[in-house]
Order: structure tokens, then sequence, then C-alpha cells
């Protein structure tokens, strides 16, 4: 079979794939994505966050899903903590465009991405298994794929994207997957034809568009969750400790499923009337990251380079969210090789702390007995700092799906808690909200929030500068509207609260800001870098002196250097 060439190969044709191609596509490069199987296909993971609808927006797709005729998702309501009384959130609580977000059947929502992508002009081939990538002097350059026919052959790329799920199968080969034991669980689910009770049928207080509502209930073997889909659908699931479902055999991890369903009083009048669609399954809800999110040659996104535990349903936005890095860090690859380590790394350290501020969260909600402090400083912590929140707000945006990386163009998408319903929430969880303190954090663009002081240029250049203990000085990478720009990035810690605050500097500033070790005064640092570009413009070292102490008089104004007498 005669090998396929093109710019990106695309491994899966799920939400993450089929958005990731369709981006790049738009973007003028050749895609071809391959999915194993035919779509559509089932699948769990049917709840999403109001970000989902942001990236949407961004391929194009929004229109379509609108279109579809899901359940619409106005917020959740959860019996979990200390109490069997229930508490609600709602998207409408906080001012923002979009008050709702949609609980889907992923068989027709994932077919709907799939053939938006095809649409858009990504060479689809479904029924095509990638086996593994190609590797060439140690760099992915293609991806190995059996058909449905038995055939194989090859996709030849610039860049090869692993989405395919948990089935990871380049997180796989190159052993890259680290699973989370805190967060070892297992997934029993199946469908319920409903009858006509919804939950403002069966809980006080209750608004009509709470009916779409997810609804999560703990029980003795791990939680519930019941999910109303259009037509009447449910889906129902059981997320447990693997351990409990050990050794039974197919029926008998159906049956329990089904017992552990009937014996939840809170779902009991919920289903009345209802029948059992006849489909069981199971997913391993072992949370993992992997070690590594690219390589050379390949980049993973999704569930392929990550898995976070279902409680926060924050699945399908975490991965599109990656996939608006990835295609920023992989449009800038493809046009400036030399400025791969750069865009990569930019990539993987935010879609990392992403993953990694949802697992705490995860972590949280599964030991809510801690006490209120940890609670409100986790929150505090997985929110950017800038934003001026106080703790209590903090714990707002995180429990509604925000972390420090989420794109700021999509926090209004997203939601949260009035004061009334926080009470609740604090309750439920054993927690005192009203013992919370006040807590606010300066942003690092006021000049009364700087630890340094005012200093001249001549001063900077007469005192040997060196940066503060914890500094981070390095080549970065700075979204803008179109890409990825090459900056130098400080990022400095241990201010008043603890938070870490970054100066972004143009890419040249790096040469200056590498030689300043304490060592060489401002004026040893201009005659060095003078001497060392010897040959290129404006390399006078008298040319030279008021950028560099122009620079050093910036960074000590800021705290990141302290200039030492000579």
């Amino acid at each position: 079979m005669r090998a396929v060439e093109c710019d990106v190969a695309v491994v899966g044709g799920g939400p993450a794939g089929s958005s990731l191609a369709t981006l790049l596509r738009q973007s003028g490069y050749t895609v071809t994505l391959l999915e194993r199987e035919r779509f559509p296909r089932p699948h769990v993971g049917e709840s999403m966050l109001p970000g989902v609808l942001f990236a949407l927006g961004k391929t194009g797709a929004l229109e379509r899903v609108e279109k579809a005729g899901f359940t619409k998702k106005y917020g959740a309501t959860y019996i979990w903590g200390r109490g069997r009384d229930p508490w609600t959130i709602r998207f409408s609580e906080v001012p923002q465009d979009r008050t709702f977000t949609f609980q889907c059947d992923r068989e027709v929502f994932d077919k709907l991405l799939l053939d938006h992508a095809r649409d858009e002009g990504v060479d689809v081939r479904e029924g095509h298994q990638v086996t593994r990538a190609h590797m060439t002097d140690g760099r992915a350059t293609g991806l190995s794929f059996t058909n449905e026919d038995g055939e194989s052959g090859e996709v030849r790329a610039r860049m090869c994207v692993d989405a395919s799920g948990q089935w990871s199968v380049l997180g796989r080969q190159f052993r890259l997957r680290e699973h989370n034991e805190n967060l070892r669980h297992v997934a029993l689910f199946g469908h319920y034809h409903g009858g006509p009770t919804t939950l403002p049928d069966v809980l006080d207080e209750m608004e009509p568009t709470d009916a779409g509502n997810v609804y999560v209930v703990a029980v003795d073997d791990g939680w519930l969750w019941h999910i109303p889909l259009a037509g009447g659908l449910r889906s129902i699931g059981l997320v447990t400790d693997p351990e409990r479902i050990r050794g039974m055999t197919r029926t008998e991890r159906r049956k329990y499923w089904q017992r552990q369903i009937e014996s939840c009083e809170e779902y009991e009048e919920l289903l009345e009337g209802g029948r059992w669609a006849g489909d069981f399954d199971i997913v391993s809800d072992w949370s993992f990251i992997c070690k590594q999110f690219h390589g050379p040659g390949y980049l993973l996104v999704g569930d392929a380079a990550c898995f976070v535990d279902p409680i926060l349903a924050s699945g399908i936005a975490l991965a599109l969210q990656g996939v608006l890095r990835a295609t920023k860090a992989i449009r800038t690859s493809l046009e400036a090789p030399d400025l791969t380590g750069l865009s990569m790394d930019w990539y993987q350290e935010g879609y990392l702390q992403q993953a990694n501020d949802f697992v705490d969260m995860a972590n949280h909600w599964y030991h809510g007995q801690r006490l209120q402090e940890s609670w409100f400083w986790t929150a505090h912590r997985l929110v950017d700092p800038s934003q001026n929140l106080s703790l209590r707000q903090a714990f707002v945006f995180i429990s509604s799906g925000l972390t420090r990386e989420t794109p700021e163009e999509s926090i209004r998408y997203m939601g949260g808690f009035t004061p009334g319903q926080l009470a609740v929430t604090y309750e439920a969880l054993g927690l005192e909200a009203d013992s919370a303190p006040e807590h606010r954090v300066a942003s690092a663009t006021v000049p009364a929030a700087r630890r340094g002081s005012a200093v001249t240029a001549e001063q900077a250049l007469a005192g040997r500068p060196a940066f503060v203990t914890g500094a981070d000085v390095r080549a970065w990478m700075q979204e803008t509207e179109t890409g990825l720009q090459p900056v130098t990035r400080v990022a400095i810690p241990g201010g008043a609260n603890g938070d870490t605050r970054e100066i972004l500097m143009s890419l040249p500033t790096l040469s200056v800001l590498n030689l300043m070790d304490g060592t060489r005064t401002g004026d040893q640092v201009a005659r060095t870098m003078a001497e060392r570009f010897s040959g290129s413009v404006r390399t006078d070292a008298a040319a030279l002196r008021p950028i560099v102490g122009s620079v050093i008089a910036e960074l000590a104004a800021e705290g990141a250097v302290d200039l030492k007498t000579p």
C-alpha cells in the first residue's frame, strides 16, 4: 500500500482528535486522521462543562452542536459530604455570556465533530487502527496502521499526534503513563429509558431548568451519576473501587450495578416508570498522567495524555482546552522548527498544570472532611492570583471548573456560586464559610505591589546584579492571538501572599540575564556582551550600557534582582 504523506497525522477521531485536526486544517496544513472504529460508536462521558462551548466555537462546530437537540445542562446537583441534603450549583449564578452547556449522547456528539473535521478538509480514515509510531533516527516520522480489510500501511508526517483516548497508542509505546493510586476507580454504566419524572419533580427548591442537571449521589460503595439525555434516555453509572467487583463475572457485575441503583433512595422516585435499556459496560477510571506530553516528532493530547477522575465532568473540557494549546504549539513548530522545543515545553507545562489542578480538586472531593483552611488555600493556589480574588472567590472559581491555565477568554463560560449556594456547599462538605479569612492578591502590574526598590540606570550599572533565590529565568513562549512568540520569562517566587509573579521581556534580553550572576557589575555585563557578540549589530559597550542599565533597573524595581555593592 502506498504511504500517505501529510503535515500532521492524528491518531483517534474523538473530540480531541477531530477538533485538533479541524483547527490545523483551518490553519492551512494537510491533516490525516486515523480512527480504528466506524462512527457512530458508543462512548461514556456525556456530561460536560461550559468551557467546552468556547473551544467548539473556535473550531466552528458549535452551531452544529447547538442544533443537535442535546439536553441543556444549566448546573449540577450533589448529595455529597456529611449530610444527605442535596445542593445545587447553577451556571447562571455568575454574570456570563452563556448559562448552560449540554448533556450529549456521545455517539451523536463524537460523529458530529468527526463529520465537521471531514467537511473542513481533514482526510478522515475510519476503520484504520494505528499500531505504532514509525521512528527514524529517534524521531517519530509517521504512523503504521492496519485497515479493516487487514491491509497494512503508513502515514508519513512532519508531526504525529496521539489523541487515541485511554488507549494512548504512543503513550503505551513510549511507556509514558503513570497511574494515580489515590484515584484508582472503575465505572460501571448503562442507560435507562426514563419515565416522565425529572429532578424538579422530586427535589424541593429546584428550577425548571434544573431538569437537565447531572445528579451525583454518594453511596456506600462509591458514587452514582444520573445524566438526563434527549428523548427520555438516562445515563446511569457507578464509580467504585475495582476490588469490589474483582472475581465477578460480567453478569454478576451488571447485577451488582443494578442493585446499587435500585437501593439508592434518591433515585427511586426519579426512575419510577423507567426501564433498563439493556446495555451495560465497564471502563477503568484509574486516573493517569503521562510523564511527557511530547517527544521528537510527536505530541499527546486529551485522554491519551492524561485522564482525571470523572467526578468533575472535566474530561472533554480539559481535552479541548489542551487542543487549543496544542494547535498553537504545533503551528509554531511547523513554521519555525528552531522553536519546537520552546513551543512544546509551553504546551506541556500549561496543559500538565491544568491537569494536575483538576486532579487536586478531585482528591479534595473524595476527602471532603479536610479542614476549611486546606480547602480555601487549595482553591486559591489553583486560580491565578493576579485576578485579585479572595480565598472565598477562588473556591468559587475552582469549583466551577477553572484553573490557572484556563484560556482567559473562556472564563465567562464557566459559571459559579452565589453566596447563598456557597453556604449550602460548605455545609455539605463539612466546612464553615463564615470563619474563612478574606484574602486578596495584588496584581503584579500594580507598582505598589513591587518588592524591590527604584534605581536609576547608572545605579544599576554600578551594582552587581544577582537574581533573588528561587527566580526562574529562561526562554519561553508567549501566547498571542495568532500563535506563540518567543520571549524571556522571569518568574519571581515568594510574594507577600506566596504567589509567583511573571515578567516577560524580549528574547534577546536573555543574553543579558544569563550574565547576571552577582560577580559582574552592570558595566561589566555590557562589556562582556560586546566581546561575545563581536561583529554583530550594536556590539559597542557604550551603546549597550543604556540597554543593560534599563533591564537591570526594571528587574530591581520588580524585586527580581538584588544589587550588590561592588
